[in-house]
């Protein structure tokens, strides 16, 4: 029998949890027993911690809510022997608390960096690659995106001034645009453009031998890649056959720019390999499909866009709206390979010519815009066919689409997009 004691850290809960699952000789079970009943505040961090298992997990009300009703039994964790049994009353007290709570508050952040600090026993603030290093870590990239005072962090520096964490080193006003600007590409869907900054940091200027140095790193790599990257990379400047950096650098900073240079770039190998198209079941924000496909990352006004023989599909299920509203949106999936897809409003007659035409589209879907002030991204649920178009008779000038898809939602998706109980 295990006994956790008190935390209200979902890094050290799970940890805590970890060390009682070790195997050890004529050990066939373990049951943990963790009264959280008294502690509602700290029963939501745990729930917090269980949902964080799922595949792809992005902090979501209505997921955690869901999971929390059914006891996690989506997560598949029946199949490793574990069963999470939660009483009614703490479970309609940790919902009442889910719908009430915003979880990007900086208190939770501010609990769960410092919970992190003190784990790993740092004495000054743990760097980018420290939560790559720990399973333990909160994920640095969600203290980037949330508020604080009512502007987005934007990058890790950001997030540890606003938290007051002490001893950090001084950047100029320049010095934190350029480190927002570069930690905006995180999580790296190509390493093209941290790639190039580290060659220029490493005082490689030609755009040739950047070139040959991406070949040796990158799989799959062209060089109609770096004429991309470098078509639309800020602070950085082509002068004939070389590149310059238009940041002043110092030794602080620099330390700075290699550890997030580092992260971006290990991560990316590590959760990529050597794959380059889009990975199943993923999650991009607009401007990273854009970057993929090597169109103008700025180009995120609309939901469909039209290129060559494809098209790519952003459509969003709407699942925050009450349930006579959400009736209005016929974007769903009909069956775990099949998606209905709604057009835009007065589609003009090119833009339907190109989607009856088209040899297949990128489907992205999330289930809301955002959470708490924070947007969301997309989960791209693979390639498919357009077929079946038929106009609404809505009098709006919208066509439905049926999309069959080459891949059937898993599971954990079927439940999250609502397909499946």
């Amino acid at each position: 029998v295990l006994f956790l004691r008190p935390t209200e850290s979902s890094t050290i809960f799970i940890q805590q949890l970890g060390r009682g699952l070790r195997k050890y000789e004529n050990k066939t079970y373990v049951t943990v027993l963790d009264f959280i009943g008294n502690s509602y505040k700290r029963s939501v961090q745990i729930a917090f911690a269980l949902s964080s298992l799922a595949e792809n997990f992005v902090e979501e009300k209505r997921l955690m809510a869901s999971l929390v009703r059914d006891n996690f039994t989506v997560l598949g964790l029946a199949d490793c022997g574990v069963e999470i049994n939660i009483d009614d009353l703490s479970k309609e007290e940790i919902l009442d608390y889910i719908d009430q709570e915003n979880f990007n508050a900086i208190k939770y952040l501010k609990q769960d960096y410092f919970n992190f600090k003190k784990y790993i026993n740092s004495e000054f603030y743990p760097k980018h690659m420290d939560y790559l290093n720990n399973d333990c870590a909160p994920d640095i990239i969600r203290f980037m995106s949330v508020k604080i005072q009512g502007r987005k962090n934007c990058s890790y520096y950001n997030f540890l001034k606003g938290i007051g964490e002490e001893n950090l080193p001084l950047f100029s006003e320049e010095q934190v645009t350029f480190a927002n600007y570069l930690s905006d590409f995180l999580p790296l869907v190509r390493p093209h453009e941290f790639e190039i900054i580290r060659c220029l940091l490493d005082g490689m200027c030609a755009i040739d031998s950047i070139h040959q140095v991406l070949q040796e790193r990158i799989a799959g790599y062209s060089r109609e890649e770096l004429s991309h990257a470098l078509q639309f990379l800020k602070f950085v400047t082509q002068t004939g056959p070389e590149l310059s950096l238009d940041v002043r650098l110092d030794d602080h900073f620099l330390e700075y720019l290699d550890d997030l240079l580092t992260y971006g770039i290990t991560r990316y190998f590590a959760e990529n390999g050597n794959e380059t198209g889009f990975k199943l079941w993923q999650n991009y924000r607009m401007d990273q499909v854009q970057l993929k496909l090597l169109k103008n990352p700025g180009y995120t006004a609309v939901g469909t866009y039209y290129y060559d023989d494809y098209v790519v599909i952003f459509a969003s299920l709407k699942k925050d709206l009450p349930d006579e509203d959400r009736l209005n949106y016929k974007d769903k999936f009909l069956q775990p390979d099949l998606f209905q897809w709604e057009s835009m409003t007065n589609l003009p007659s090119s833009h339907l010519d190109k989607l009856r035409s088209s040899s297949f589209a990128y489907l992205f879907i999330r289930k809301v815009d955002n959470e708490n002030g924070i947007v969301l991204p997309f989960t791209y649920v693979g390639k498919g066919k357009l077929m079946n178009c038929r106009k609404t008779d809505s009098g709006n000038g919208t066509y439905l689409f049926d999309i069959r898809m080459e891949n059937e939602l898993p599971d954990y998706l079927q439940y999250d997009f609502g397909l499946s109980r």
